[in-house]
């Protein structure tokens, strides 16, 4: 970071406004002491049934390795996916640490195949988390998340696999709590919508914490869920919440739009995450982080204060950029799909590539799919169902020809 990055200015504070004063705190920039944000670390919320305290951003353990350290210091004390780390390679900042001040997830995938046709099998799974951890040597892990989920909740009552893995690696104190990130499964027969599943595992099951598809403009079921797990007391961490954020970053007519005086002191990431963050019931979010300054965009936006008008701007004018353009993952349109093209997993990849940048990952993912955007039809019986107003079997085609 230069030396000009290392001192702000009055000026500048008054340019950036209290999301900027924030996320220059928490980078351990120097500020005056009356101009330095009052609570520069990252509020925590309960997650949920697991008592666990956790800091409102969730790190990841694809995080570049020198932004750990400082994530650590603004108060990231939860680490999803974190299996992929060994002990030669576990962060020194966690390291360090007392065991007890950091929580570890680790994520299970369903065997002998993707999240689609994979099986949930019992042993494999329980020998799969206790050959990780010996490679870790953390002790436990504090999270036994399934990752993807369940295709309906018929498999939830019919295999119980996963949960009985979990139970014999709890039993053994190698780990603590059970978590699910769920995926919706429409485009399979008989599957279902996340929130469906949810639903019944929070009346029926002993998960005690959630991961979902949540973002501005999101179907209210969405919410409604985020409501429903609170009174049940499950957490809720949201994923896959920066709609379009990337791509508009990139694109010259958002950005001259964007340098409107009413749009001053806001961005479209850091009112994503105030927005987001509004939500009382929610207990946190994990966002795609590549650099430092995409995390002090984030944090800082996460110790401000409530949405200001110019945060609301913010939104108003990417929802009216995403239109047509950006799938927000909500997977209506699947449902109305005679061919059963997972037409949000096709544009989830595309988010990786246009607004993640991460193009080797999206090729994997969709060249592992048995039915991709050259199965479409073209019949239109998904447009109706968009509230984004895609023109989707123009877009598989387009999406196919970044991917394919």
């Amino acid at each position: 970071m230069s030396d000009g990055a290392q001192n702000l200015s009055r000026r500048d504070m008054m340019r950036l406004g209290a999301t900027g004063v924030a996320a220059a705190s928490l980078a351990n920039l120097p500020l005056l002491a009356d101009e330095k944000a009052a609570n520069d670390k990252l509020p925590k919320r309960r997650y949920g049934r697991t008592g666990l305290e956790i800091g409102w951003l969730v790190g990841a353990s694809d995080w570049p390795k020198e932004l750990i350290p400082r994530a650590v210091n603004a108060g990231v004390n939860y680490w999803h996916k974190a299996q992929r780390w060994t002990a030669d390679t576990l962060p020194p900042a966690l390291k360090n640490a007392p065991r007890e001040s950091y929580y570890l997830e680790c994520v299970v995938d369903r065997v002998n195949g993707d999240h689609n046709r994979g099986k949930i099998d019992e042993e494999q799974h329980y020998e799969f988390v206790k050959s990780h951890l010996k490679a870790a040597g953390v002790g436990y892990y504090d999270v036994f998340k399934f990752h993807f989920g369940y295709h309906s909740v018929e498999e939830v009552k019919q295999n119980p696999g996963m949960v009985r893995a979990f139970e014999r690696l709890k039993k053994e104190g190698l780990v603590k709590h059970l978590a699910i990130s769920q995926h919706h499964y429409n485009n399979l027969e008989g599957g279902q919508m996340a929130w469906e599943i949810l639903h019944y595992l929070a009346e029926h099951q002993p998960y005690e914490a959630t991961q979902f598809f949540y973002t501005y403009n999101d179907r209210k079921e969405v919410k409604e869920w985020i409501d429903f797990a609170k009174q049940k007391d499950v957490g809720t961490i949201a994923m896959k919440t920066m709609g379009g954020v990337g791509r508009a970053a990139n694109d010259d007519k958002f950005k001259k739009l964007l340098a409107d005086p009413k749009f001053q002191g806001s961005t479209p990431a850091a009112a994503m995450v105030k927005w987001l963050k509004s939500n009382d019931n929610l207990t946190a979010a994990v966002i795609a982080t590549r650099n430092f300054d995409q995390f002090r965009e984030n944090a800082g936006a996460a110790t401000s204060l409530a949405m200001a008008p110019q945060d609301h701007a913010a939104l108003t004018l990417l929802a009216s950029h995403n239109k047509g353009l950006t799938c927000l993952l909500c997977a209506q349109c699947v449902s109305s799909c005679p061919e059963h093209i997972g037409i949000a997993d096709i544009f989830r990849y595309e988010r990786y590539a246009r607004d993640y940048h991460d193009l080797g990952r999206a090729q994997r993912e969709y060249g592992a799919l048995t039915k991709n955007g050259t199965s479409c039809v073209g019949c239109g019986d998904c447009l109706p169902t968009c509230t984004q107003e895609i023109n989707i079997p123009a877009k598989l085609k387009d999406v196919h020809r970044l991917l394919g």
